[in-house]
């Protein structure tokens, strides 16, 4: 009896052992890529990816999700097996059609009104090469599968879950709907809402995934690309790369560092840090609420609420600094880092001394500049600080500072809670020019590499170098994450009612999606990478 007891006492941990050990397997850990080799959740309406198999290629289809038909794993045999239990079915599907160019009816008998919906489904091919296997599998409702219109007036886009796949009719015009994951996309299918598909503009070549470029060094003394407009890039097509599920919502702003990789805090205090797959790289304790990224990789971060340090890629402290009480660092060039510690502006060289600190008021937005830095503050004031901590000017926009601050080729913009954008010599602080908007500034300005600036007031408007408006959208009003100057001519726009939008520099609308949820802040990448945090603690990369 007491052997019996004793073989159990050993023998039951083991077995509780490997049992957690296949459930934490099952999809325990916090990084979801999409389709690609470390999904671990679910596929959509059809079930997750099968291990080993990767997503090489997606197709729409018209109408709701197939149903699968069932084909025996097993076969039934005259002898009784009472001890083994026979393999369930396994759920197969078969190619469909792929989904040819659509026109919505508004009479007869396949009209569909206006606020109607229109459902499609997108069947993924995976592949295991070793095994030479194939599987068709539904992603249509997969919380990593990304829908997309080009035009969200006229075919509004699926949210995420159960809806995917579902669009929305709204005024009369032209479409292009696409679906993607793990960098795979479906081919463009063209919509024509009330209006012949005939007639609607080509929707393009399918989109194909392309590697994150290498990004070279900054000069000594040069404001990195990824502090000032993003360098020339292919425009965005929104392809979803990849998903990461940080498991909190992100405190701040995301840091992006010019190789493609990203780094954040979240609310439960941990730095991650995720490379330009990715992968997540970082992850330690941290405060404050954003980090931010020097030229040469290294991770500028908060460790404690008082303490400045900077991160090696090991995670440890190359050096530390008090500071005083701070949020983090606002600005970084390649020789110093700049943060706003209550009232004061701190400087610290890159090998962690402290240079100056001078008292400008709280910083809500900072921009580097060849010599400095300009600021905008809680005292409702621009100011411009010499790299040495000398405060070359101060301006005072009408009704005070409100957005953001940017800079480009010696001219500083910052929006105005009186409402519009100013131009500022960025050597003498005189206004050069200022447009209205009807509302304060509550997004931006930001500026792409092109020279087009965007903001968001009670639209969002593209403002051009001479100060005029060249136009503004009305239905796309900027929410709280604001808008991200995005490659080449293009702006992200995160609007009300959690829908994201691109819109490039002359006013069209490249792809608009509303799959992500309630987007908290975005960010880009000098490669064209679009990154966007959400409420539930969800990165996506989009190019």
């Amino acid at each position: 009896m007491f052997s019996r007891w004793l073989r159990w006492l050993v023998v039951a941990p083991v077995v509780l052992f490997v049992l957690g050990a296949i459930l934490l397997s099952c999809g325990g850990g916090s990084s979801n890529n999409g389709y690609g080799s470390s999904y671990s959740g679910g596929g959509g309406g059809g079930g997750g990816r099968p291990p080993g198999f990767s997503l090489i290629s997606i197709v729409i289809a018209d109408g709701a999700p197939p149903s699968p038909t069932f084909t025996p794993t097993s076969t039934a045999s005259d002898a009784p097996t009472p001890t083994k239990t026979p393999k369930a079915p396994t759920p197969t599907l078969t190619a469909r059609p792929t989904a040819l160019p659509t026109t919505i009816l508004s009479i007869g008998p396949d009209a569909v009104p206006t606020g109607g919906t229109v459902a499609f489904n997108a069947i993924g091919t995976f592949v295991k090469p070793k095994q030479n296997k194939t599987k068709l599998i539904d992603i249509t409702a997969g919380s990593f599968t990304l829908w997309t219109s080009s035009d969200n007036s006229v075919f509004q886009a699926p949210l995420s879950g159960p809806n995917g796949g579902i669009y929305t009719t709204g005024f009369a015009g032209c479409a292009c709907i696409l679906a993607s994951s793990g960098g795979v996309s479906s081919q463009f299918v063209p919509i024509g809402v009330y209006t012949p598909v005939d007639i609607c503009p080509a929707c393009g070549p399918t989109p194909t995934a392309s590697a994150t470029p290498t990004a070279t060094a900054s000069p000594p003394g040069a404001v990195p690309a990824s502090l000032s407009t993003p360098a020339a890039s292919g425009r965005s097509t929104g392809v979803l790369m990849w998903a990461f599920d940080a498991g909190s919502e992100l405190r701040g702003r995301i840091a992006a560092g010019i190789d493609g990789s990203i780094f954040f805090i979240t609310r439960d205090g941990m730095l991650h840090g995720l490379n330009s797959k990715g992968k997540e790289i970082l992850r330690r304790n941290a405060d404050g609420s954003s980090p931010a990224v020097m030229p040469d990789g290294t991770v500028i971060a908060m460790t404690s609420g008082t303490t400045m340090a900077a991160i090696g890629a090991d995670g440890g402290a190359r050096w530390s600094l008090e500071i005083g009480d701070s949020a983090g660092p606002v600005a970084v060039t390649d020789s110093a880092i700049y943060a706003s510690a209550g009232d004061d502006l701190v400087s610290v060289s890159s090998g962690g001394s402290l240079n100056w600190r001078v008292s400008v008021g709280r910083v809500n937005s900072a921009a580097a500049t060849p010599d400095g830095l300009v600021v905008g503050t809680s005292r409702g004031a621009v100011t411009a600080i010499a790299s040495d901590g000398g405060v070359l000017w101060t301006f005072q926009p009408e009704g005070g500072f409100s957005g953001s601050v940017a800079y480009a080729d010696d001219v500083v913009y910052a929006g105005s809670a009186g409402g519009g954008v100013y131009a500022i010599d960025q050597r003498t602080g005189s206004p050069i020019w200022h447009v209205n908007s009807a509302h304060a500034v509550s997004a931006g300005p930001v500026v792409a590499a092109s020279g087009a600036i965007f903001a968001g007031s009670d639209a969002v408007y593209r403002v051009t170098t001479a100060g005029q408006i060249q136009w503004q959208n009305l239905s796309l009003k900027p929410g709280d994450a604001g808008v991200t100057a995005l490659g080449y001519d293009g702006v992200f726009d995160a609007a009300k009612g959690d829908v994201g939008a691109v819109l490039t520099g002359d006013g069209r609308s490249v792809w608009t999606a509303r799959g992500f949820g309630r987007i908290t802040t975005a960010a880009s990448s000098p490669s064209g990478m679009l990154y966007i945090a959400t409420s539930t603690g969800r990165i996506f990369a989009v190019r």
